[in-house]
């Protein structure tokens, strides 16, 4: 949010209105943050932990396809498209999350067009449900899956360059098997390779990455590159 008031012409005083609609909730792990069908109220800003969006279809099947981080912000497809929430935003872990009402949001995207360029660019790369295909897809071997996984957790903030980057994986394994609709001893069979090949060498929860272009070259391998998308 910081971010894109930067970006803008917004006046102090109105910077001062939207920092005091704000408010902050710590919410607890597999607590709900907002649920599928409830009413968009306002903006979501995740300020610590990890959050997991999924959704659930008519036969209450549920489909995991998106973890957000800290700096990420949540609702505002629903928010802007006038919609009911699409998806569940559940806590993975502890998290600290700022909710802006839709009210001050909406008066001051109507007001000040820089402000509202910058929302109108995230939307445009808001890579949505097509997480879910790179983490659950079927013709993706599990170890593509789960290095999809490690790429979609790296921010700029985790892994800003080629150096050397450690994650802290929000999950149990057994959460992670779930999460890329595999079974457990997959995931540790994969696991092992990567650390075998000095891809991505786990730890616990740890996961240091030696070198992040090696573990972007592993979605080369038999898919297609994170990257691609579909216009329309």
């Amino acid at each position: 949010m910081r971010e894109h008031i930067s970006y803008s012409d917004m006046p102090e005083a109105d910077v001062t209105r939207l920092e005091h609609s704000m408010i902050v909730r710590a919410i607890a792990r597999d607590e709900k943050i907002f649920a599928q069908n409830s009413e968009a109220t306002g903006l979501f800003c995740l300020r610590s932990g990890y959050a997991l969006l999924w959704h659930a279809d008519a036969f209450n099947h549920k489909t995991a396809f998106r973890v957000v981080g800290a700096g990420e912000m949540m609702g505002y497809r629903s928010l802007f498209g006038e919609d009911t929430h699409a998806a569940t935003a559940q806590a993975l872990t502890t998290c600290d999350v700022c909710y802006y009402p839709k009210k001050v949001v909406l008066e001051l995207v109507d007001e000040f067009p820089s402000f509202a360029r910058r929302f109108f660019r995230t939307l445009a790369r808001d890579r949505g449900p097509r997480d879910a295909l790179l983490l659950r897809g079927q013709h993706i071997p599990v170890r593509t899956r789960l290095v999809n996984l490690l790429l979609l957790m790296n921010t700029d903030k985790a892994c800003p360059d080629n150096d050397t980057c450690v994650l802290k994986l929000p999950m149990l394994r057994r959460d992670i098997a779930a999460l890329l609709a595999a079974r457990p001893e997959s995931i540790a069979r994969a696991i092992k390779e990567l650390g075998q090949d000095g891809i991505a060498i786990f730890n616990g929860r740890t996961v240091t990455i030696p070198n992040l272009d090696a573990l972007s070259a592993e979605t080369n391998r038999e898919q297609l590159p994170l990257n691609n998308s579909v216009t329309v």
